[in-house]
C-alpha cells in the first residue's frame, strides 16, 4: 500500500512537471538555425530575379544564423506560397515589381494583393531592364522606330514581351508616347508578340518573328559583343540608366510619360505571409541592415550591374512600394490592351 501511495506521488509530480513546462511560455520567435525556403516568382536560375535572390541570401543567412535556400518556383506558386505558408521564417519571397504589377494589370486575383501579405525590406535594385533588337536593325535606338515607320508606311516592328510585368510597363509607357508625339496611326503598327522567358524571346528574334525583346541588361550583354550576323545584338532603350554602362535609357532618348521623365528600376524586396511575427520582422530588419553594407555583396551586386546599398528597412519598404504601386495604377488603367496590340 505504501508503494502504491509513493508511486502515485511520484506520477503526480511528474504530471505537475510536463503541464508546467507545457504551460510556459515559448522563446521569442527567430530565424536562428531554420531552414529558409526562398521562393522566387521566376522558373529560371540565369535572370535578375535568381541572381539578386542566391547572392543576398548567402550573406543574408549568414548574418541570421539561417539556411536560405532559393526555390525558383515561378510568380504563380510564389504568390501563392505567401497565401498558404505559415507566419514562422520558414517560408519568405525574394521578388520584384511583378508582385504588384501582375494584380494591377488583373493577371492575378485581388487576394494576391500587397494587403494580404507582409512588406519586408528592400534588398537591392536592378535599372537593367531592356529592350534589345538584331544588331542590323534600320533603327539604332527606340526613339528612331516611329521615324522608321512613318517612312515605311507598309512596315510593323513586333516586340516580345510579358503581359502583367515589368516588361508590359516599360511597353505602354513606350506606346503611348508614340501615339502621344507621332499619333495613333504610327502606334498601332508598333504590335506585341507575347514571349515567356528570356530564352524563348531570344529564338523568337533570331527566328524573325519578332523585332525587339524585352530582357534583363546581364541576359542580353553577351549577344551585343559578337560578330555573328544571325546572333548578335545591340541594346535600343533601357528603362533606367545603369552606371558605367553606354546603353541609352528612355530618358536619354527623350522617351517620357505625360511629358515627364520616365525611369524604372527594379526594386527587389522580400515579402512575407501576412501577420508575420513583429520579432521576426525586426530580425529581418537588423540582419539586412548589415548585409547591406558588406562590401563583399556590394562587390558582387554591383558587377552584375545590380544597385547595391539601396536597403530600405520594413516600414520604409512598404511606403515605397505602395507609393509605386498606386502611381502607376492611373498608367495601366488607361492603356490599350495588349489583346488589341498583339499580333
Amino acid at each position: 500500500m505504501k508503494k502504491l501511495l509513493i508511486l502515485a506521488l511520484c506520477l503526480m509530480m511528474a504530471a505537475s512537471v510536463v503541464f508546467a513546462a507545457g504551460g510556459a511560455e515559448a522563446g521569442p520567435a527567430t530565424f536562428k538555425g531554420k531552414n529558409v525556403r526562398v521562393v522566387i516568382g521566376s522558373t529560371a536560375t540565369a535572370g535578375d530575379s535568381y541572381l539578386i535572390a542566391e547572392t543576398v541570401s548567402r550573406y543574408l543567412g549568414k548574418e541570421l544564423g539561417a539556411n536560405l535556400k532559393v526555390d525558383a518556383v515561378g510568380a504563380a506558386k510564389a504568390l501563392d506560397a505567401m497565401q498558404t505558408s505559415k507566419a514562422d521564417g520558414q517560408t519568405i519571397m525574394m521578388f520584384h515589381d511583378m508582385t504588384y504589377l501582375g494584380i494591377s494589370f488583373g493577371a492575378y486575383e485581388d487576394m494576391y494583393s500587397l494587403e494580404n501579405m507582409t512588406v519586408g525590406p528592400r534588398i537591392a535594385q536592378n535599372p537593367g531592364s531592356a529592350w534589345g533588337a538584331r544588331a542590323d536593325a534600320p533603327y539604332k535606338n527606340m526613339a528612331e522606330i516611329p521615324a522608321y515607320l512613318k517612312a515605311n508606311p507598309n512596315a510593323i516592328v513586333r516586340m516580345a514581351c510579358e503581359a502583367g510585368g515589368v516588361s508590359h510597363v516599360g511597353f505602354i509607357v513606350y506606346w503611348q508616347w508614340v501615339a502621344d508625339t507621332y499619333g495613333k496611326d504610327i502606334a498601332n503598327r508598333i504590335k506585341v508578340v507575347i514571349g515567356g522567358s528570356t530564352d524563348a524571346k531570344l529564338q523568337m528574334l533570331w527566328d524573325g518573328n519578332a523585332d525587339v525583346i524585352f530582357a534583363d541588361y546581364t541576359s542580353l550583354l553577351q549577344y551585343t559583343q559578337i560578330t555573328d550576323k544571325k546572333l548578335a545584338m545591340k541594346f535600343v532603350g533601357l528603362l533606367d540608366n545603369i552606371e558605367g554602362v553606354k546603353a541609352e535609357s528612355y530618358a536619354d532618348q527623350g522617351i517620357t510619360l505625360d511629358g515627364k521623365e520616365f525611369r524604372f528600376s527594379k526594386d527587389f524586396v522580400i515579402y512575407l505571409p501576412k501577420n508575420f511575427p513583429a520579432e521576426l520582422i525586426a530580425e529581418l530588419d537588423a540582419a539586412m541592415a548589415r548585409v547591406n553594407k558588406d562590401s563583399g555583396l556590394i562587390a558582387d551586386l554591383a558587377k552584375m550591374t545590380y544597385r547595391p546599398g539601396t536597403y530600405l528597412n520594413s516600414a520604409d519598404t512598404k511606403k515605397f512600394i505602395y507609393a509605386k504601386r498606386d502611381s502607376l495604377q492611373g498608367l495601366i488603367d488607361r492603356a490599350p490592351s495588349l489583346d488589341d496590340l498583339v499580333l
